[in-house]
């Protein structure tokens, strides 16, 4: 197992990954994403299992759950400092190893990165803009979408087609299936309010995303009734508002879907009320957070 761990920052410092890695030559990359809040790593346990289910599902074989989590430890405890009092994230990534190497060592990387606080603070408020893209999410045929991979062309293109569509630099690309419902967006799952209710797409079109859990954990603590269902951008485009939910936003509505737009300023109770619910959690009011950073000088981390 060949292990790095670097820091990716704002500096552009370069994380070693050798020519012929298969992550590099053939695009064979397992990822995920944790960030600290209030200091602290939350979520890491879930994170460390559905990182280690992805590289199972492509036959790369990992170190055991408690040697990775001291190792994400370590890494973070020494990439503290540059970032002062901030928050920042932490990124595990995966490949196969060197094509050139016979014994086809596993690459395992874990860096830290800065969090986009100024793209926060306008996805709080006044919210993310979301364009339907014309590129279509992946199909299980191709590979699971319970697998989280660097693999993000798709992404990458939804987004640019957002970009170019809304002329908004924060707009994000929203991936239909090929059956043309409703899947998730670059960086987040995809909740309707339908009155008091909650709707996802069926579990198995979309990511299993750590903060989709723990929305549906607190939905049901609030007596949310919530469904997985087949969603039609119609039907999105009806609701009442939508929410997005990701490991570094936490939770956050979407301003609009193509030309509707959803009431942000004066949402609806079952977004406010899960929005407190989240603070409560994670004991941090993420939101106050990310708009006083992003107003704040910026910091140039690493030099």
């Amino acid at each position: 197992m060949q292990t790095w761990g670097n820091r990716a920052t704002q500096t552009c410092e370069m994380l070693p990954l050798a020519i012929d890695d298969i992550g590099f030559t053939s695009g064979v990359v397992i990822v995920d994403r944790l960030r600290t809040l209030g200091g602290a790593l939350r979520d890491l346990p879930q994170h460390i299992t559905r990182f280690q289910q992805s590289c199972r599902a492509v036959g790369i074989a990992l170190p055991s759950s408690d040697i990775l989590r001291v190792r994400a430890e370590q890494c973070m405890a020494e990439e503290r400092q540059p970032y002062g009092a901030q928050d920042y994230s932490l990124i595990l990534v995966a490949t196969p190893g060197r094509i050139s190497d016979p014994s086809r060592q596993p690459t395992l990387l874990m860096h830290t990165q800065s969090i986009p606080w100024k793209r926060l603070a306008h996805c709080y408020s006044p919210g993310q803009s979301l364009v339907t893209s014309t590129h279509r999410n992946v199909p299980a045929a191709c590979w699971s979408p319970k697998i989280k991979t660097r693999s993000r062309l798709h992404y990458y293109l939804a987004d640019q087609e957002a970009l170019t569509r809304s002329g908004e630099p924060y707009a994000a690309g929203l991936l239909l299936s090929e059956s043309g419902y409703v899947t998730e967006t670059s960086s987040a799952n995809v909740l309707l309010v339908e009155g008091q209710r909650l709707v996802s797409p069926r579990q198995g079109t979309i990511l299993d995303g750590i903060s989709l859990g723990r929305t549906l954990r607190l939905a049901e603590q609030c007596g949310i009734p919530l469904g997985f269902e087949d969603i039609s951008v119609e039907r999105a485009k009806a609701a009442e508002a939508i929410l997005l939910c990701g490991s570094t936003g936490c939770i956050w509505p979407a301003a609009r879907l193509d030309d509707r737009t959803y009431a942000t300023d004066a949402p609806p109770a079952v977004v406010a009320g899960l929005v407190d619910a989240w603070k409560r959690d994670v004991e941090l009011d993420f939101v106050a957070q990310a708009c006083e950073l992003a107003s704040a000088p910026t910091r140039v981390v690493g030099s």
